[in-house]
């Protein structure tokens, strides 16, 4: 044994530390040394009794060498992350600031034209096309970062599969006239008239592969769609095909087209627009319906997107159809709840358009007095924003619930706001609210949600 190991050695070395520690050679059963660390230390310094502990050095190493590699692996992952934020902050940052220009400049060029009508118009509908590429761009965002939290869900109801083809197939029809594009739809096998799933993200998954051949098809070129269906396990196995004889994809690109904020060619976010973020959403979608979308193209030849999703079906439901034509609300009395001054422009001319009486709150707590000092049956129903002054319209939904009266258990209180998350419509359905819309609000929308609630 070493002088190292010496019992009065280790004693002297303990007498200024709490544990000594020493590496000597010992040897194995197979006669080779290995080399061996002893950690020393009291287990009672009264009585003098010592504790040894024996490891292997080469052990020690290598469990050093592992936590050390495990360190260095989430030293990068955190760095990953940290440059895909910034890089996806620099992105929104480029692609929110492009619209934003052209609105101000617009508007400006707008107050310098009054006296031209033909110049204001055109100033206008330009106006109205960068407001709605922003709203889009914001929309996009928004859902890119609650599929990347984890908090985003998919909204199952009951559609009808002709409505849901028919809805696309004008969106689709009219991007290729406008365009010079010929475009075809083909729809093999129907497995049921009514399915059940997330219609409105299924749409926007194929708007947007649908718009984007559209986008890089030339003048002249065709566009084809074919949908086939297949029952699987109960449940309809959907394959959507979408084809075009475009500009194509360069090999090394198509690893990432899925990739967000990214162009092929930086000159082809001026010439054909978009954000980078429509594909990458597409799929995540895709994803979420136990499904997938892939890519297969050919620089100078076209390029063919497949998506796959799963919807569940039932033979003997119809979906509910809405008479949205010539609706009129004559005689039905409106509550709108709304703290921004030109919010209540907007929506009480959208609902006096269909002939409602409107009587407006500026607060939640005004809304609970109108309905509390009002008889019974007063209001037919109540558009309630959400983020307000003195009471916000989460609470003010609880508290006319709670009224001791008849009438309010079932009138249909309507939640319009520009917290569109999934969160917030839990949020609202718990305060007893009837449905939600989101802001900005869509005419069509908000008159065949009055009349699910309040026609017969």
């Amino acid at each position: 044994m070493s002088e190292a190991m010496e019992l009065s050695n280790i004693r002297e070395h303990l007498k200024s530390q709490n544990v000594y520690i020493v590496e000597v050679p010992l040897r194995s059963k197979n006669g080779k040394y290995r080399q061996k660390q002893i950690r020393c230390m009291y287990l009672n310094q009264q009585t003098g009794t010592l504790l040894l502990m024996l490891s292997d050095v080469e052990d020690i190493v290598k469990e050093e060498k592992e936590k050390q590699e495990q360190l260095e692996k989430a030293l990068k992952m955190a760095e990953a992350a940290n440059e895909a934020k910034t890089k996806f902050l620099a992105g929104m940052s480029h692609e929110i600031r492009t619209p934003m220009n052209a609105i101000i400049g617009l508007n400006s060029m707008i107050r310098s034209s009054l006296d031209d009508r033909e110049q204001v118009l055109d100033y206008t509908e330009k106006l109205d096309s960068a407001s709605q590429y922003l709203l889009a761009l914001l929309n996009d965002i928004l859902d890119m970062s609650r599929i990347e939290s984890g908090s985003m869900k998919l909204a199952i109801r009951a559609f009808e599969g002709d409505k849901f083809w028919d809805s696309v197939n004008m969106l689709a029809k009219a991007q290729a006239v406008m365009a010079g594009v010929g475009y075809s739809f083909e729809r093999r096998k129907t497995i049921s008239e009514v399915y059940i799933g997330d219609s409105t993200r299924l749409e926007q998954i194929m708007v947007n592969l649908i718009n984007n051949a559209v986008k890089f098809t030339p003048k002249g070129g065709n566009v084809n769609v074919s949908v086939a269906e297949q029952e699987t396990d109960g449940r309809v196995q959907l394959t959507a095909v979408v084809s075009d004889n475009g500009i194509g994809i360069a090999k090394d690109f198509l690893p990432k087209v899925f990739e967000i904020f990214t162009q092929e060619h930086e000159e082809n976010t001026r010439v054909y627009g978009g954000s980078g973020l429509g594909l990458s959403i597409a799929r995540n979608y895709a994803r979420m319906m136990d499904g997938d979308i892939t890519v297969e193209s050919a620089e100078g030849k076209g390029t063919v997107f497949t998506v796959t999703a799963k919807l569940d079906f039932d033979r003997r439901k119809k979906a509910r159809k809405e008479r949205t034509e010539n609706i009129s609300f004559e005689g039905k009395r409106i509550l709108l709840v709304e703290d921004h001054p030109l919010n209540v422009i907007v929506a009480k001319g959208l609902l006096e358009k269909k002939q409602f009486e409107v009587v407006t709150a500026e607060n939640g707590k005004k809304a609970v007095e109108l309905v509390t000092d009002a008889p019974e049956y007063y209001f037919d129903a109540i558009l309630m924003d959400i983020r307000m002054p003195v009471l916000d319209g989460i609470e003010a939904a609880r508290q006319i619930r709670a009224l001791d009266r008849a009438d309010v258990k079932e009138l249909p209180i309507i939640a319009m706001t520009a917290n569109a998350g999934d969160e917030d419509r839990r949020q609202t359905k718990e305060a007893g609210m009837s449905e939600h819309l989101a802001k900005p609000i869509d005419p069509k929308l908000l008159y065949t949600t009055l009349q699910k609630f309040i026609l017969p």
